[in-house]
């Protein structure tokens, strides 16, 4: 028997891409208005998103938080244009990068960007199971409007182990005090999502908003969804079936 739904975020929920591009362009363009040049002009989103995974490949991800790690991408780019230019300093540079970075982190949550079937479809469900939020990524509910919906809230870098490790699907069983069996998650990504959830026992809805389907396992994985749906309209019946 289902008794919780533990929800993805980025791409499940909400439209993270749409929000981080925004925010990324109107960081650049802060960045150029401070630091005009030739280097600067021909910056773009692409190069700043580079930044950060040049920094995630060097270092990993698990003892930053995604925040920490955006913050060391926007260095990453600072610290370039200086060495090309050299013609400001390191405190120059920090005090920059701390402006970036918040303001990333504030015009990436100004649209809360939720997909149009999101709200609906957790308020069918609330009063039917408990509802969590299970993410890689670090958007807080509370920020976008839905910060009385779910409990718990886990997020993969708070606790340093992410999807599609069976160790986090852990953490929310003994925080919710439930089986895997009584589990399902829903989400977009097939292998954090889907081979994530049904290694740690639990079920599993893959949302495919953008018609990619039919569901193809990751190489070197078997595993397949218990559901498969476009649009979270269909959450509420593909749980009953389950």
């Amino acid at each position: 028997m289902v008794e919780a739904v533990l929800f993805d975020g980025d791409q499940t929920l909400w439209d993270f891409q749409r929000v981080m591009q925004y925010a990324l362009e109107q960081v650049l363009l802060e960045l150029q208005a401070v630091r005009p040049g030739r280097l600067t002009t021909a910056l773009s989103t692409r190069d700043l998103a580079a930044h950060r995974q040049q920094v995630v490949d060097e270092i990993g991800n698990e003892e930053f938080s995604w925040a920490e790690l955006r913050q060391l991408g926007f260095a990453r780019t600072v610290e370039q244009l200086r060495e090309a230019d050299n013609t400001t300093t390191l405190d120059d540079d920090a005090a920059l990068v701390s402006i970036l970075t918040a303001s990333y982190f504030h015009h990436r949550d100004i649209d809360p960007a939720l997909f149009p079937d999101t709200r609906p479809c957790l308020e069918a469900l609330q009063s039917r199971y408990r509802l969590g939020l299970l993410s890689n990524g670090s958007r807080l509910p509370g920020t976008i409007g839905l910060g009385d919906v779910f409990d718990p809230v886990v997020f993969a870098q708070d606790h340093h182990i992410a999807k599609p490790d069976v160790g986090i699907f852990r953490i929310v069983e003994s925080l919710m005090g439930l089986d895997p069996e009584s589990l399902v998650l829903v989400g977009d990504h097939p292998l954090n999502d889907v081979v994530g959830a049904k290694r740690a026992g639990w079920r599993a809805v893959w949302i495919d908003r953008d018609g990619r389907g039919p569901f193809v396992a990751p190489a070197g994985f078997e595993h397949q969804p218990d559901a498969v749906i476009t649009s979270l309209e269909q959450l509420p019946h593909a749980l009953d079936r389950l």
